[in-house]
């Protein structure tokens, strides 16, 4: 994270930026979920570059960064649990969907990126099958994958309803119906080997994304934000931040 956010603020102080770090800040606290932070927030409001063919690219004035680094001990294996590295991702993708302020009837304001590193084989960190167990049936999580390939993916459900038992404990038992869908543009960093001691690092964007839990959506389609009905976007946000875990 501090590796990243030097290689922003150089960029910034590039392009001439009068005082390019008040620009980033890190720890930046969720309006509407007291408690819960991003990593990173870069406001863009600054390089007066902000327009409507710009837009197209899916840049925003606003953008919510959050990371996660997986590493290996002395022995080579994993310091986090397979399925808590896959739920601890999905958890982060939730929070970037439906947690940075936004208003409906305007056009998006917020970028939401994720940022996933890996020492190692990705293989070694993530678990991409469920496996059929107690009559449960077993899936690919496909979405897994898909934030790992460089350009722009569409992906489908999410299967939460379906996961394991950890689901409960990582994201929140109460989040089970939640249904998403989203496009997301990755950005991958990878090495020519498969040694131990060099990092697989991915920056991937979320483009657009349709998130439902209960009877509310929130769809977010090019700059577009629409909601199921009226005020679903504010009860849908509510009903994340009570059910997400700390």
């Amino acid at each position: 994270m501090s590796a990243f956010s030097m290689a922003v603020l150089q960029e910034l102080n590039g392009r001439n930026i009068n005082n390019p770090i008040s620009c980033l800040r890190s720890e930046v606290g969720y309006p509407a979920a007291p408690g819960k932070r991003a990593d990173l927030h870069l406001d863009l409001g600054a390089m007066n570059i902000m327009t409507p063919a710009l837009a197209q690219y899916g840049i925003f004035q606003h953008n919510w960064l959050e990371a996660k680094y997986f590493k290996l001990n002395g022995d080579g294996n994993p310091t986090v649990d397979k399925l808590k590295v896959t739920l601890t991702l999905l958890k982060d993708i939730i929070r970037l969907v439906a947690l940075p302020p936004e208003q409906i009837g305007q056009p998006s304001q917020c970028g939401r990126y994720l940022l996933h590193a890996y020492q190692g084989p990705v293989r070694k960190h993530i678990a991409e099958k469920k496996n059929t167990q107690n009559g449960n049936p077993g899936f690919t999580r496909n979405w897994v994958k898909s934030i790992r390939i460089t350009g722009r993916q569409q992906i489908g459900n999410v299967h939460a309803q379906q996961e394991v038992g950890q689901f409960d404990t990582v994201i929140g038992s109460n989040l089970r119906p939640l249904q998403l869908e989203f496009a997301a543009t990755t950005f991958a960093y990878e090495p020519r080997t498969n040694a131990s001691d060099v990092y697989w690092c991915y920056l991937t964007r979320i483009d657009d994304f349709k998130v439902t839990l209960g009877q509310e959506w929130l769809k977010r389609e090019g700059h577009q934000l629409t909601e199921s009905g009226a005020n679903a976007y504010t009860t849908l946000v509510a009903n994340v931040v009570a059910g997400l875990t700390v």
